[in-house]
């Protein structure tokens, strides 16, 4: 019996962990795109990645000479974060597009943040932050006001660990 609360113990401890480094790279996405709407009113896809000794960066991909194509470049992303997924560097990884949502939000905000999770373990979430921005006109004496409604989220599939 204590062989079993032992094993159930340290289960429950992963699955605690797990879920920290998922919201620990889905608060880092969230408040990037906050800081770019703030800015600039919009963003393009980005994404950031645990490394195994649980240090959260940033993760971009270099776009010399490319077109602004933000599908092209979140298939880029994912592909980058992949690569090392593989190599067996991430913990956790999530990317972060600018979307349209088909019906609006409780807040009627129709503007979010799509942000896909993934952790190694295998859990893997999609959230939809909606937002509204108003001011900036005369950015930066009236600056960009962002505001967030609630966050949806569902499972989602994996596309960075464990493929091909």
């Amino acid at each position: 019996m204590a062989m079993e609360n032992e094993q159930a113990s340290r289960v429950t401890i992963r699955e605690e962990q797990m879920r920290e480094d998922a919201s620990e790279v889905l608060n880092a996405c969230v408040s990037y795109a906050k800081k770019m709407l703030r800015r600039y009113g919009s963003f393009g896809p980005f994404g950031y990645r645990m490394n195994r000794d649980g240090q959260v960066a940033l993760e971009v991909v270099a776009q010399h000479g490319m077109p602004p194509d933000p599908p092209l470049l979140l298939d880029l992303l994912n592909q980058q974060l992949s690569e090392r997924a593989k190599k067996g560097l991430l913990l956790a990884a999530a990317t972060a597009s600018n979307v349209t949502m088909d019906a609006p939000s409780k807040e009627g905000f129709t503007d979010a943040v799509m942000v896909d999770i993934e952790h190694r373990s295998g859990y893997c979430m999609q959230a939809f932050v909606p937002y509204r921005i108003t001011g900036g006109q005369w950015y930066p004496i009236f600056p960009r006001v962002v505001k967030f409604g609630m966050m949806q989220a569902h499972e989602a599939e994996p596309k960075l660990f464990g493929q091909g």
